[in-house]
């Protein structure tokens, strides 16, 4: 006998405690907290976070299986002029395919003081704007209304989620001092995650535990001799769900310091990534504990790999830029060159391509991927073994942990000599070896056509160096009379070629005058 199942489910969660709307409550807003002038443990903080509080959950579906709901609350209070920034507000959502996430702002609301009352001004629809990144990526964004020197912001959003493999990163130290932040997570047994902290302290941790059951009502098709009956029945399920609540309170203020690549590798924040899924049927599913699973993953998306081995679109065009070539070296750079001089990069950062390296090589515009896998492309093509390298740029933080999270750039490499060339062609400044600051992030990981993967490391092997030559001569007047010639190499003569291009030679020299105490400057 065969039977067919549909399930129809009715959820039903006995909970202890109080509800997700309940455990969100804060204190309203008080006459003393409009009153304040200036936060008690930074007086010159432009603006003070006086809460920030998050709570996920995971509900289930007989269509969807478990998906994630995340809603964080927040309350900012505003001291100066330059805190009204904190006014605009923004969060990303993933977009395509089944794992489209929906996002939601509520509750937004500035309070002022008025003639020793509370005036509350909500949001209106015209201050809520819902942006198109790419195809990967949408933003929602709001802007608080009337918001003055003294005011209180709170706004509130929920994502809901399906992709449940990653819990977003919850950061408790922000650019002005937080009063207090928490995190709570609900999370059922079936899954496992890792739990990553990063920053100078470790919040506080509670847990606790709650069986939670599901019941449901299910239509089953038997098939039998004679014909086919609809039978209906009940059935349920339980499970322990585990709630773990982090806070941190009086944190200071996260600046930018001198000689540090990127200040959020130091910010106090929180992380999870799914280990395992072992679901009520006992049979485990596995997520990526390890990079060589991680780049597998990513080689495999049709994004990646299959655009990667697209070639017909560019035969034409790179066969008269390499046929007369027969140096092995010059025939890369002349590859490198070609890329880097036909496509303009559209600024967005991502190891997978929009639009398509094909549309990408039309237009003569793309993103990182369309335009390095193109390269990785051309240089196969010629003969060389090259593929493409994931790397974390040093906006993104150091790829510490084994996720698909931790990379957001691709660039190219190929094998001349016993050596790796690592080459960007979105900076069109750049040469071999010779990268943009924002690849320079530790290690990369490069992908072969199997998909296996080995690590490389970012950072330059020679020094930049500068050399600076000075001819003078000093008159009986006691002028001094002189040329004075400088050098650069490596990475320092990238950086001045790339801060060149923005300023015309007239900036240029006034600026090189005002450097070197008011000298001056003839052609």
């Amino acid at each position: 006998m065969k039977i067919l199942k549909t399930i129809i489910l009715i959820l039903f969660l006995f909970v202890s405690g109080i509800s997700n709307a309940q455990k969100m409550e804060t204190e309203k807003v008080t006459i003393a907290d409009l009153e304040e002038k200036n936060h008690s443990k930074n007086p010159d903080a432009e603006a003070a976070i006086l809460f920030k509080k998050g709570e996920t959950d995971f509900t289930y579906s007989d269509t969807k299986g478990f998906e994630m709901y995340t809603t964080v609350k927040t309350r900012i209070k505003i001291y100066k002029k330059e805190g009204y920034k904190w006014a605009d507000q923004s969060q990303k959502y993933y977009l395509d395919g089944s794992s489209r996430e929906d996002l939601r702002f509520s509750n937004v609301a500035t309070y002022n003081l008025v003639n020793g009352k509370i005036e509350k001004t909500k949001l209106k629809s015209d201050g809520d704007f819902d942006e198109k990144i790419n195809k990967f990526w949408g933003r929602k964004k709001i802007t608080l209304p009337n918001v003055k020197e003294g005011s209180i912001i709170e706004f509130e959003y929920t994502l809901r989620s399906p992709n449940v493999s990653t819990i977003d990163e919850w950061c408790f130290q922000e650019e002005i001092p937080v009063n207090y932040s928490e995190y709570t997570t609900n999370v059922p047994e079936y899954f496992n995650y890792n739990t990553r902290f990063k920053g100078f302290v470790t919040p506080k941790i509670k847990t606790s535990g709650i069986q939670k059951k599901v019941n449901a009502t299910y239509n089953e098709m038997v098939n039998q001799i004679g014909g086919a009956r609809n039978e209906r029945g009940n059935y349920s399920f339980e499970y322990l769900e585990k709630t773990t609540i982090y806070s941190l309170e009086n944190l200071p203020a996260i600046r930018d310091e001198v000689y540090v690549n990127n200040v959020d590798n130091y910010r106090v924040a929180l992380s999870h990534d799914l280990s395992f899924y072992k679901g009520p049927n006992g049979t485990p599913k596995f997520y990526s504990t390890d990079w060589e699973s991680v780049t597998k993953t990513i080689y495999d998306n049709d994004n990646f790999g299959f655009e990667l081995n697209k070639t017909g679109y560019f035969e034409n065009e790179i066969n008269p830029v390499i046929t007369s070539i027969s140096d092995p070296y010059e025939k890369i750079n002349a590859i490198f060159n070609y890329v880097k001089s036909n496509l303009n990069w559209n600024k967005f950062n991502s190891y997978y391509c929009n639009d398509g390296v094909k549309k990408a090589f039309k237009d003569k515009t793309g993103n990182v991927a369309e335009i390095n896998l193109m390269l990785t492309a051309m240089l196969r093509y010629a003969g060389f073994t090259a593929n493409p390298v994931l790397i974390s740029t040093r906006s993104n933080g150091i790829a510490l942990f084994p996720n698909r999270s931790a990379y957001n750039y691709v660039i190219s490499a190929v094998e001349y000599q016993n050596t790796l060339i690592l080459m960007d062609a979105t900076e069109k400044l750049s040469s071999p070896n010779l990268l943009p600051e924002r690849d320079l992030n530790w290690l990369g990981r490069l992908i072969r056509k199997d998909g296996t993967s080995i690590s490389v490391d970012l950072m330059p092997t020679a020094l930049s160096n500068q050399n600076i030559n000075l001819l003078y001569s000093i008159d009986k007047n006691g002028e001094i009379n002189g040329k004075i010639r400088r050098q650069l190499t490596g990475q320092l003569a990238l950086d001045f070629r790339q801060n060149k291009t923005q300023i015309n030679k007239e900036n240029y020299l006034e600026n090189l005058e005002n450097d070197h105490n008011k000298i001056e400057i003839s052609e």
